[in-house]
């Protein structure tokens, strides 16, 4: 595969990636390793008989600049200091716990996004309100980081809200989340209830997530590109393929959800598919997915640090780089897990590996589910004649899945946790090189390999940078920390 003429984007998205992932160490020196990484990975797979190559190359590399620039701005721009305001409007666009208390998250005219605690939830998301406030900045502690965290949903600082005074709402995709939760939670059955409020509206429902996360299948409570993908299905079987329809559904499902980082990756992917469709270009997976990484983390560079942001990126990647192979689509599931099990691992604690069995066939037992329910559910909320009927045979579907589930980690009552000395040793490196069609992942250190890959001896990166062979091959590293072991 030769980078600049089939992905040129990956180029500068493991540029804008590398750049970032050594922020922390370097300060705004990082930002001098976007325009040397590009060159270092287009170097990998250059190629002198590949014409216009050198045009590709330059474009690329302006672009890799000026994203960067604009990295630079988002990540430097000065938080807000204490201000003190009165007769601010807004509207509450999410709320959600926060430890003991909860937080809502007000979208306001002046002050742009602003997080406010409250020991109750008595606002509603959707309501419109009109209040006085004094700001506090987001604070950083060796156990949390609340800068990085808020300011990669685009949250700015604190506020201390006082003299609060609904208005009348108007229209916002919030108030109508809030309306449907409400119909979906009173009028369908329990799971069913739950689960098309997770894949509908982006809400965490506490015991599916237990669940699902003892099933090791979490990722089908989080709108990302599974969910997407399936609503553009859905409303290309009913609009035909026209692709201005389809933009249009797309991104009404996506801000539906709340437009969390991994379902914005989604969006703007298949709106690059829908794109290329229009231009009469075929759509290369691959690209795509460093299209919307790119743009997002152009525009919001802290998404880097978000472990959702991180997770759909890898797993589009996986899935985009295995998807051209035939007859092995069984390993798909397995290789996502591998890739992804790091970076689960390290935030959410040990991993249970009846994942490994249970997401060979999830995907396709979920889908079908949540097509079925989502079309029971629509004939339920008309009052369509015997609806209530059909939505209890989807209750049993999903109870069915559960069972199914309880019963085979109840077989295999076995978890994973992350440590350095489950990989091999290779001189003073560390790594772990598993080759699954084409793809190397590397938890923990850059893999020296003198047949395949140029690369960086003992070097510890922070996330997920990729490097690429000399085949063109991807390598994909997933390394969190700090330092590597010694011997």
């Amino acid at each position: 595969m030769i980078i600049l003429r089939r992905v040129p984007a990956l180029a500068v998205f493991v540029a804008l990636s590398s750049g970032l992932a050594v922020y922390e160490h370097v300060g705004l020196w990082a930002f001098v390793v976007v325009p040397v990484m590009f060159a270092a990975v287009c170097a990998c797979s250059w190629d002198e008989d590949f014409p216009g190559q050198r045009e590709i190359f330059f474009a690329g590399l302006i672009i890799a600049l000026v994203c960067s620039a604009r990295m630079y701005y988002g990540i430097t721009r000065p938080l807000p200091d204490e201000i003190t305001f009165t007769q601010e409007t807004g509207t509450i666009t999410d709320v959600r716990t926060w430890g003991r208390i909860y937080v809502a998250t007000i979208d306001t005219e002046h002050h742009g996004k602003l997080a406010a605690k409250m020991q109750f939830a008595e606002i509603m998301p959707g309501t419109r309100i009109k209040f006085d406030g004094v700001t506090q900045q987001l604070k950083m502690s060796w156990k949390f980081d609340e800068r990085k965290f808020w300011r990669a949903q685009g949250v700015s600082s604190w506020v201390k809200i006082r003299n609060v005074e609904e208005l009348p709402a108007g229209f916002s995709f919030a108030r109508v989340r809030y309306r449907l939760s409400r119909k979906l939670t009173m009028y369908m059955p329990e799971r069913v209830g739950q689960y098309l409020r997770a894949a509908w509206l982006g809400e965490r429902i506490p015991v599916l997530t237990l669940n699902h996360r003892k099933w090791g299948t979490s990722h089908l409570l989080v709108v990302s590109g599974f969910h997407v993908g399936l609503a553009v299905l859905c409303a290309s079987a009913v609009f035909g393929a026209d692709v201005i329809i389809l933009s249009l559904v797309l991104w009404a499902y996506v801000l539906l959800t709340g437009a969390a980082p991994s379902a914005l990756r989604a969006g703007l992917m298949i709106q690059v598919g829908l794109l290329a469709r229009v231009l009469g270009r075929r759509a290369e997976g691959m690209n795509s997915v460093c299209v919307a990484g790119v743009v997002l983390l152009m525009f919001r560079p802290f998404l880097f640090w978000d472990i959702g942001f991180r997770l759909s990126v890898l797993s589009a990647l996986t899935l985009s780089a295995m998807y051209s192979r035939k007859f092995l689509w069984l390993a798909i599931s397995p290789a996502v897990w591998f890739v992804t099990f790091p970076q689960v691992s390290y935030t959410f604690g040990d991993v249970p590996l009846v994942g490994v069995i249970l997401n060979l066939f999830a995907p396709l037992y979920f889908s079908g589910a949540f097509m079925t329910a989502s079309a029971g559910a629509v004939l339920r909320l008309v009052n369509f004649p015997l609806s209530e009927y059909f939505m209890i045979a989807v209750e049993g579907v999903f109870v069915l899945w559960e069972k199914t589930a309880d019963f085979y980690a109840g077989l295999m009552p076995y978890m994973l946790g992350w440590n350095y000395y489950c990989v091999a040793w290779e001189r003073d490196a560390v790594f772990c090189r598993v080759q699954v069609l084409g793809i190397f992942a590397c938890p923990d250190a850059l893999c020296y390999d003198r047949r395949k890959c140029y690369s960086v001896r003992s070097f510890p990166i922070k996330h997920f940078p990729l490097l690429l062979s000399q085949q063109g091959e991807i390598i994909i590293i997933i390394s969190r920390v700090s330092q590597l072991p010694s011997l």
